[in-house]
């Protein structure tokens, strides 16, 4: 009831200063006499965590002062929550109602203008440039065709600088991790926007052989950002941001940031990215002016089904975890096999299997991605321009990792087929003259296999939904692909939907194909 009383007394006080009306947004900071603000905390300086743990930055003293404003106009004392996220889920946070705003370097663009509200004028703005090492650079962004560049989930430059110049995008979780990608040599530069860029150079001893080696492209204005449907709010923000400009906030925190002074930018009128319909499957003609049609009439944006872009990189992304859950499937059950066998050989051999089994089944799948492409990868790499061994292979890295993850499983699914086997079978066989490669190979083994096909074929569905880790390093299988996507066009329930749809229809096949060799393989009255 205090709550609803101080929410009441700010929105009457704010109308009564006919400054602006409550709106649903208004209406809900003053109820709740919190301001929820989403932003990248790695994102310095303009949003990064203090040693502390506190958030602090550019982005937050905007942030602070919208929240100082805003108090004065609601009559009541606000408190700010900083909400961490990133490009793939700040868009859907501020649909949710997670946070009120969002002030990150989220690049204004007319794609984006369809999704939310923009507070004109624009707070900072910056372009795309490449950070790479000195001694080797590009010499235009036209020359890295066909070239690899590390970049984050979610950022506005992955699809237009991969559909202008042909390049081909590294996106990872974040910019840490991007960034050791680069100097570990995975990729020939990071993109990444131009301020940030210009502060690790400077901050970073690190990076002193490193230098932003091209000029700046796709230079857009970053904006406020808020859901549509609130005017209030909106006129409310743009007279905050219109005042940064007047008063000289803005330019105070350039400097006091080292940051470039940067004028008010309009967006470009040209899209960047976009929709091709001209580049759908022929396949998916048939079904492509439905989906069309459906996305402009009811906002459902089923883009894989009339998008040429993104149809290429979903389906491109489902043949990736094809093959990468065929690889494992085979590789963690050749594994899986010999090392239950393995187990049943000299001592040493036994306590050696044993703890791969336990080292690999108690530790998070993820970490050891992490361990191999990160750790073990980044000690051993080799920067040599025409080396390639297998730890530059993401692809590779991930089709081990999950191998042996699942075949630590495996092994103790196949001794338990062993163990299986009756104790009068093996005697039995002894006595009928079998040495013990052959008792193996004729009766234990085809016994074995058989009581383990219902364990091994719950391992192997675990299997195929662990392939989702691959995105990680950057491995472009349908979770990454469908990432992206969702990134440029903030269709996310749709692609989550294709997402689950497409690991559902991979389950039912294989299940399917377990059960039908489990009833070829049954021996009639015998329980295995």
């Amino acid at each position: 009831m205090r709550n609803w009383l101080l929410a009441l007394a700010g929105i009457v006080a704010l109308a009564a200063g006919g400054s602006a009306e409550a709106g649903p947004v208004l209406q809900r900071i003053a109820a709740k006499g919190v301001l929820n603000v989403c932003t990248n905390v790695e994102n310095r300086p303009f949003a990064y965590l203090s040693p502390n743990g506190e958030a602090v930055g550019f982005n937050i003293d905007l942030a602070e002062d919208i929240r100082r404003r805003l108090s004065g106009e609601l009559g009541q004392p606000l408190r700010r929550q900083t909400i961490a996220t990133s490009g793939a889920n700040r868009v859907v946070f501020l649909d949710q109602g997670k946070c009120d705003l969002i002030i990150t370097g989220f690049s204004v663009t007319p794609e984006r203008q369809r999704l939310v509200d923009f507070i004109s004028p624009n707070f900072y703005s910056s372009g795309a440039v490449l950070l790479a090492r000195r001694d080797n650079p590009p010499d235009s962004w036209d020359g890295l065709r066909g070239k690899a560049l590390c970049s984050s989930h979610g950022s506005t430059y992955n699809h237009a600088v991969a559909e202008r110049y042909g390049v081909r995008i590294l996106a990872f979780a974040g910019l840490t991790e991007s960034a050791q990608a680069l100097r570990d040599g995975r990729c020939v530069g990071q993109l990444m926007d131009e301020a940030v860029a210009r502060l690790r150079l400077k901050d970073s001893a690190q990076w002193a052989d490193f230098d932003i080696v091209l000029p700046p492209i796709f230079e857009a204005p970053w904006s406020i950002a808020i859901a549509h449907g609130d005017p209030e709010l909106r006129a409310l923000l743009e007279r905050y941001s219109r005042q940064w400009r007047s008063e000289g906030v803005l330019e105070s925190l350039e400097t006091r940031y080292e940051l470039p002074h940067k004028p008010v930018l309009e967006v470009a009128a040209t899209p960047r990215g976009g929709l091709d319909e001209a580049g759908v499957p022929r396949v998916l003609k048939q079904v492509a002016g439905f989906f069309a049609r459906l996305s402009q009439g009811s906002g459902w944006n089923f883009s894989v089904f009339h998008d040429g872009w993104s149809a290429r990189l979903f389906f491109e992304g489902v043949l990736t975890t094809l093959r990468l859950a065929v690889l494992c499937m085979v590789v963690s059950c050749v594994i899986g096999l010999a090392g239950a066998l393995a187990t049943r050989g000299p001592r040493p051999l036994r306590w050696l299997v044993l703890g791969y089994v336990e080292l690999l089944r108690n530790t998070p799948s993820l970490a050891q991605l992490y361990f191999l492409y990160f750790g073990i990868g980044s000690l051993l790499l080799n920067t040599g321009p025409d080396a390639a061994p297998w730890y530059t292979d993401a692809f590779f890295i991930a089709a081990m990792c999950i191998s042996l993850h699942y075949g630590a499983f495996a092994v103790e699914v196949f001794r338990a087929g062993f163990q299986a086997v009756p104790k009068a079978t093996r005697e039995a066989a002894l006595a009928l003259g079998y040495g013990r490669w052959g008792r193996l190979r004729h009766v234990e083994l085809p016994l074995a296999l058989r009581a383990s096909l219902p364990a091994l074929g719950n391992n192997l569905v675990q299997l195929i939904k662990g392939t989702s880790i691959a995105y990680a390093v950057a491995v472009p299988e349908v979770l990454y692909s469908s990432q992206e996507i969702w990134s440029e066009l903030n269709n996310v329930v749709e692609m989550m939907v294709l997402v689950l749809l497409t690991y559902l229809a991979l389950m039912a096949v294989l299940a399917a194909g377990l059960a039908r060799l489990e009833r070829r393989l049954r021996l009639p009255g015998v329980s295995l």
